[in-house]
């Protein structure tokens, strides 16, 4: 045989094996494996050959929907009873999750309502559902969906507290001025609202809302600030607090309840304005308040 010859047979050999491994990798890799379009297309070519923006490939990658979620049950939005989770924010998470093709793995590790948002921001998290308003300074770190339960304002106040602070004036005028203590729970949006809204007044916080709540029962504070279906719930489970507690509500300020996502994921939020705006079962504040025990 002659040297060409043998070059000849060792190039077929070569090109042979190369075939062999080609087709060894390609039967051993992940249905879920993802592929540049071509050209200068930001898209990702799915196994099954759809196209997908980066954000919802890594979702379909994983094959689960990561959700942060208060560690703390907050009744009517998120509750575990005998081992399941349930709620308004658990439904939601689960529609946007059966839209996407894929499971919802719940993360409720987060010691802090802040904590949450700050999870979804470091990109420990796809979504963020967890009762949360928008503020300005959750608007630096993530992105906010289109509302999908708008809350008033509201405020439980201290009958006797508020009476030696009024005087002969309104309660409406007095509570536009506000200068006394005002609850409301550490680490949450109602801290930014309560300094925004009423800056003459001192902000005092607490761990959780039933420490408010017990707060400016026993006069420590004069009024407790949350939504309003937060604080009609608290008379409605003990009406004999009318007594010395009374509520006011402001129509023209309101917690819009937003999903969050990181502020790369602009794609996932366009899906998620999508889902919020066909669910055909829409929450709402009287519905809401009649889930609360």
């Amino acid at each position: 045989m002659s040297a060409a010859d043998t070059l000849r047979r060792l190039r077929s050999l070569a090109w042979m094996h190369a075939a062999v491994l080609s087709v060894g990798l390609l039967a051993s890799a992940p249905a879920t494996c993802q592929v540049r379009a071509s050209g200068a297309s930001p898209l990702i070519v799915m196994a099954d050959g759809r196209l997908m923006a980066p954000d919802i490939a890594r979702i379909i990658g994983h094959g689960e929907l990561v959700v942060a979620m208060f560690k703390t049950d907050s009744p009517p939005f998120f509750v575990e009873q005998n081992g399941v989770l349930s709620g308004i924010d658990v439904d939601l998470a689960r529609l946007i999750g059966k839209e996407l093709g894929v499971t919802v793995r719940f993360d409720r590790s987060s010691a802090t309502v802040d904590g949450v948002v700050e999870m979804v921001g470091s990109g420990r998290a796809d979504l963020a559902i967890s009762r949360l308003g928008r503020t300005v300074k959750r608007s630096q770190m993530v992105l906010f969906s289109t509302p999908y339960l708008m809350l008033g304002h509201a405020m439980l106040i201290n009958r006797l507290r508020m009476a030696e602070m009024s005087g002969d004036r309104p309660v409406a005028q007095v509570v536009r001025t506000f200068k006394g203590r005002i609850g409301v729970i550490a680490n949450t949006s109602w801290e930014e609202y309560g300094r925004r809204h009423f800056p003459q007044a001192t902000i005092v916080t607490f761990s959780n809302w039933p420490a408010v709540v017990d707060a400016v029962r026993r006069g420590q504070v004069t009024a407790a600030y949350r939504d309003e279906l937060e604080v009609r719930a608290v008379l409605q489970r003990d009406p004999g607090l009318a007594l010395t507690l009374r509520t006011v509500t402001f129509n023209d300020a309101q917690s819009a309840l937003s999903v969050m996502t990181g502020v790369r994921d602009t794609s996932l939020l366009a899906f998620v304005n999508e889902v919020i705006a066909s669910r055909t079962d829409k929450p709402s504040v009287s519905g809401a308040l009649t889930l609360i025990k």
